[in-house]
This record gives structure tokens, C-alpha cells and sequence, in this order.
């Protein structure tokens, strides 16, 4: 919308700025470390909340649909939508619940429903340094003075500016079916990542299994066709289900090689590697380094 101009004569060449007559609302703001089991019941909320996982994992019931958020993934919760969190693998994260008088945003953001960001996605990498300012500010000696205020302000204004950029150019025909799909999709490949990790680390496994994870299947599993559920993806998201996949196993690769006990060849093989040879370039591609010069280097 284009700025009217002044009908005052002496001011009729001038340009100008927009009145701002409204509030921005910012609560609830904490960052904190929990044990795995840790629940919080079904709530619900009247302002928008966001959750950023810094390490860790949880689960997020949603009505009929759960999100498995993994660290880096970012979700905001739409007002009034009942939501139930378990901690899946001792977690530490970021939260904050917002709201905001604008209704364009407001109403488009509401529109939009669940906003869920991998870790990988271009949109998630767009917010993270906001955010991460913003829970830097935290620490046990904070003080409440109005510099910190006006820090938290500026840094919040950042992130609102992202995500109105976002959801005004990058994502405004997408529709929320898309968005569902397509979270289902990223929640499916992290579960079963997760669960063959899991699997691994508990009671071994068999190869035949772990090879079973395929974005085919993940695709399969949401009943869309493999064409459409790959086009949905890379449309919400930016990146192909496939490079976001191995976006979570290189993230996985790099924190079981830092554990001695394993072998390259029983990582390859929980990674769903038929060759560990096929893992090594793989690795290599990714990072520069054979799995054993990374192993080296950070022992």
C-alpha cells in the first residue's frame, strides 16, 4: 500500500513514514534443559508459540498428526490449537509465545496454520539468527533494565520482519494441505531415522531393515503418490525429501562417530548403508573427510 501524501501545502513535496499505532507482544520467553520422559500435558494458548530444539528431541501431538522436532527444527503453534509434548531424548530449548496487533500478519499467520521448519530448510536458516540472539539474552544475572527490553524488542522486530517476508513472497500460495503433507513427510523420515538409531543402539540390527528407510517408503506411508509428495516437499521446504534426508543422516553420522565403541562399518550399517565404501564417499561428499579423519579429529 503506497503511503498517501501530506495535504498540507509546506508539506506536499515531503515524503513520508507511517504512523505506528499498534503493540507488538512478547511473553513467556525461557530456554531450559529437560530429561527424557518430561510431558507437559494438552494446552492451549491465545498467542502464537514458537519452539526451537537446541538439542535433543521431542514429540508434538497436534490434533490427529505428531511431529517428531529434532535439533535446529523449528515449529509455531497457531492460537488456540490443543497441543501435547513429550521429551523423546534429554532436550534443551528455545520458546516464547508472540502476538501482535497487525491482522495482516496476524490473519496470514493464522491462514498458514502449523509453521514447521527443519533444520535444514532455507526458511529455518533465515530465522535462526534472530532467534538465537534473542535467547542469548538469557542467562542466571540478567537484568531487567530497559536496554534488555529494548534488545528483546529489536531482536523480536527481526524475527517478525523474517517471517513476514517469508510467508508474504515465499509461501503465499501454498496451500495447507501442502504444508501437511509435507510435514508428515519430514516427521516420517526423522521417526524412522530415529527409531533405526535407536534400534541400533539397544539391540543391534539387520541390515535388510535399516535399508528399509527409503523416502519412497515415507512418501508411501502419507498414501500421495512418490512425484507429488516429492514436488510438496521441495515446495514448502526448498530442498528434495532425499537432500533433506541426508541432511539427518549426516547430522546422525557425525554424533555416533564421536562414540569409539562403534565401528564405521555398524554406523554405515544403522544409516542404511549396504557398503560401508558407499558411506565413506558419501561422508566425504558431505564434509571433505573420510569418516576415520573426522573421528580423529575430534577425539
Amino acid at each position: 500500500m503506497l503511503m498517501e501524501p501530506y495535504h498540507s501545502q509546506t508539506l506536499k513535496n515531503a515524503l513520508r513514514l507511517p504512523a505506528l499505532s499498534w503493540r507488538l507482544t512478547f511473553f513467556g520467553g525461557h530456554s531450559q534443559q529437560v530429561k527424557t520422559g518430561w510431558h507437559i500435558g494438552t494446552e492451549h494458548h491465545l498467542a502464537f508459540e514458537l519452539i526451537q530444539i537446541l538439542a535433543g528431541s521431542e514429540r508434538v501431538h497436534l490434533a490427529q498428526d505428531a511431529f517428531v522436532l529434532t535439533t535446529g527444527d523449528i515449529l509455531i503453534i497457531p492460537p488456540n490449537l490443543d497441543h501435547d509434548i513429550t521429551c523423546l531424548q534429554d532436550m534443551s530449548y528455545f520458546n516464547f509465545h508472540f502476538g501482535l496487533d497487525d491482522q495482516e500478519l496476524s490473519t496470514r499467520l493464522i491462514e498458514r496454520g502449523l509453521i514447521y521448519y527443519p533444520r535444514s530448510t532455507q526458511q529455518n536458516k533465515e530465522l535462526v539468527p534472530s532467534l538465537t540472539e534473542l535467547w542469548r539474552l538469557i542467562r542466571p544475572d540478567m537484568q531487567y533494565d530497559f536496554d534488555t527490553k529494548l534488545k528483546v524488542q529489536k531482536f523480536f522486530t527481526d524475527f517478525l520482519i523474517t517471517l513476514n517476508r517469508q510467508t508474504t513472497i515465499r509461501e503465499q500460495a501454498t496451500s495447507l494441505t501442502k504444508l501437511k503433507y509435507a510435514g508428515m513427510i519430514a516427521s516420517g523420515l526423522q521417526q524412522q531415522l530415529k527409531k533405526q538409531i535407536f534400534d541400533f543402539n539397544h539391540h543391534g540390527i539387520d541390515p535388510r531393515l535399516t535399508a528399509a528407510l527409503t523416502v519412497k517408503k515415507v512418501i508411501s506411508e502419507a498414501q500421495i503418490s512418490l512425484s507429488y509428495g516429492s514436488e510438496v516437499f521441495k515446495d514448502v521446504y526448498g530442498v528434495s525429501p532425499r537432500a533433506y534426508l541426508s541432511e539427518l543422516k549426516l547430522v546422525e553420522a557425525k554424533h555416533l562417530l564421536l562414540i569409539p565403541d562403534y565401528s564405521i562399518l555398524a554406523i554405515s550399517t544403522a544409516l542404511g548403508y549396504n557398503e560401508q565404501s558407499h558411506f565413506a564417499r558419501q561422508f566425504k561428499r558431505w564434509t571433505g573427510m573420510t569418516p576415520n579423519q573426522y573421528r580423529n579429529r575430534n577425539h
